[in-house]
């Protein structure tokens, strides 16, 4: 573990005391403020957040968030103006960093690399924190990363509560209100949160993660419905500056999938539910599952492409329905939660037509083509949590492998059963296990597979988990799809793929002969700009571009991240079948 960085060296300082109720209050009212010179740029964030029902005595911990949040520097290091104070007035706060153990948080991760804010004295009664967030002073990014970090863009700002909402240690329950003050925000702004529009209280008591797991978007954004329409079984959606594509048709389209979702798992009427859109200038395309939202990017290339943006809201709006393996903890168990949502983010949308055949098959190749020419498509499971942020193919892994493994699962039980029981079957009987309060392990899975296909599917899980290679049946995707092979080149980075994981990239162990090699790069090149990979993997004819600091100057470096050529499982469709008829 390393070392805790102490800053007041109050070390030994007690932590905080148990709430003294079993729900206390939590009131979040955010404000933009526009920049005097320019009315139209948010220039700062005030944050106010009223804490009702805590205890803390001298010396304990009042507040707390991570630095580092799933490889997103927070804004823990550039938080301005932060005071406090109950009923007996101003609480003097001061500063430490800490190392947590990880936790975690279904799609995210928790803990590691915290600051934590100290008080002097007991605290009495309600308190209340403000501080200032510096709307443009966001961290550089680390590189590939879930789109929680805070975001100014198109006079508009977002982020998710992982990287700035102060809150106690713990996992208490609080009666949770979001809330905008626009009176300073710039002409036009509104604000929404993954509670909805406005000032919302949170229909049931949310705990630590559940506030840390919520989106806000607020300033001049634009809203779906469109103004004067109810949504649909709760769904919104709101988007942060200029798409280039039809943002309330996307949203329209995603509203109606979230109506078939609530349906197949039982949900309709439920709580409300939003998507959010923003601009990624690194990895657009990827989004991240929330509280009962989620965030998806859109940029260039792919970021643009609606179709392949529809997957992506799929595939993360299903992760607020699915199950999750809950231990063990985090990374080590995501090829449930990925492998599931990689798996029905096509498929639901086709059962539901919503999808064509053409664009279900798509899917079901580009996944097979990033999988099977990956040079770590038998790198064991246990390699994910220790190298997931370091090198883009084990990072892919969870999803790709996992999606592969869930299709020999189905098709087992579709044909073990004549067509009675399929993976709705196991993936409904975990979420059950789940929603009776259970902490969901690979036991429970291994005990459903052994009911419903005997031990010999738990071997075969056993071996997925070591690295066996998952290969479906010729007709696993249904009988309008069969199995062939095609040539295909495998992902080649061309030097230490950990160099893009690290705040400095400076280039090291670069391949002879590789194409990186031959297009100029060089060891000790620093590479100026954070690089997207996880698309590229599955995109065989698209070029890296890279610009280097080299002696001072800036040189651009193009090249295609490919090495040998191998045969790689792929599906095709079978000669005049109706494909929307096949639907699984």
């Amino acid at each position: 573990m390393r070392l805790a960085l102490i800053i007041t060296g109050l070390a030994s300082a007690p932590l905080l005391a148990a709430p003294v109720q079993a729900e206390p209050a939590l009131s979040l009212t955010l404000a933009p403020l526009a920049a005097r010179k320019a009315p139209a740029r948010i220039e700062t964030v005030r944050v106010t957040l009223r804490l009702d029902g805590i205890a803390t005595g001298p010396g304990g911990v009042l507040l707390r968030l991570p630095k580092v949040a799933s490889n997103v520097d927070t804004v823990a290091t550039v938080i301005a103006g932060l005071s406090a104070r109950d009923a007996a007035g101003p609480l003097r706060l001061s500063a430490r960093d800490v190392d947590l153990p990880e936790t975690g948080m279904r799609d995210a991760v928790g803990g590691g690399p915290s600051r934590e804010w100290i008080v002097d004295r007991a605290v009495r009664g309600p308190v209340t924190v403000i501080y200032d967030l510096p709307a443009h002073a966001t961290l550089p990014p680390r590189g590939p990363a879930p789109p929680f970090a805070f975001s100014a863009d198109g006079g508009g700002v977002s982020a998710a509560g992982h990287v700035f909402l102060l809150l106690p240690p713990g996992d208490h329950r609080y009666r949770a209100t979001f809330g905008w003050d626009l009176s300073r925000a710039p002409k036009g702004s509104r604000g929404v949160s993954s509670l909805g529009e406005g000032t919302v209280t949170a229909a049931e008591p949310l705990n630590g993660a559940e506030l840390r797991m919520s989106f806000f978007m607020g300033g001049r954004i634009g809203t779906w419905p469109p103004k004067g329409q109810s949504p649909s079984a709760g769904f919104f959606g709101a988007w942060q500056g200029a798409p280039g594509f039809d943002a309330a048709a996307l949203l329209g389209w995603t509203g109606r999938l979230y109506d078939h979702y609530a349906r197949f798992f039982g949900q309709a009427g439920g709580q409300p539910y939003g998507v959010f859109l923003r601009h990624n200038p690194i990895n657009a395309g990827g989004g991240v599952g929330l509280h009962r939202s989620f965030v998806t990017t859109f940029g260039a290339g792919r970021g643009g492409d609606v179709a392949k943006i529809r997957l992506t809201l799929a595939h993360e709006m299903f992760h607020t329905f699915q199950p999750f393996i809950s231990q063990p903890a985090g990374l080590e168990s995501s090829w449930f939660g990925e492998g599931l949502a990689t798996f029905y983010q096509a498929r639901l949308p086709f059962r539901f037509g919503m999808l064509s055949a053409e664009d279900y098959l798509a899917d079901i190749n580009w996944t097979a083509a990033r999988y099977y020419t990956s040079s770590m498509a038998t790198a064991p499971n246990a390699q994910v949590p220790l190298r997931f942020w370091a090198d883009t193919r084990i990072r892919t892994l969870p999803y790709d492998r996992g999606m592969l493994y869930f299709v020999t699962v189905d098709d087992a039980l579709r044909k073990a059963s004549g067509g009675r029981t399929s993976l709705d079957t196991l993936m409904l009987a975990m979420l059950a296990i789940e929603k009776a309060g259970k902490a969901t392990t690979n036991a429970d899975w291994e005990a459903l597979l052994a009911g419903h296909l005997g031990q010999a599917a738990v071997a075969d899980f056993r071996a997925f988990l070591d690295g066996r290679m998952p290969v479906p049946a010729s007709d696993a995707f249904g009988p309008c799809f069969r199995r062939t092979t095609k040539a295909l080149r495998r992902y080649e980075l061309g030097f230490a793929t950990d160099v893009l994981a690290r705040p400095q990239r400076i280039v090291e162990g670069l391949v002879p002969g590789s194409a990186a090699a031959r297009a100029g790069l060089r060891d000790g090149d620093e590479i100026v700009d954070p690089v997207p990979q996880d698309g590229i993997q599955g995109e065989q004819a698209e070029m890296l571009r890279l610009r280097i600091r080299r002696d001072g100057k800036i040189v651009p470096i193009t090249y295609l991240p490919r090495g040998e050529t191998v045969d790689a499982y792929q599906w095709e469709r079978v000669p005049g079948t109706d494909g929307q008829a096949c639907a699984l």
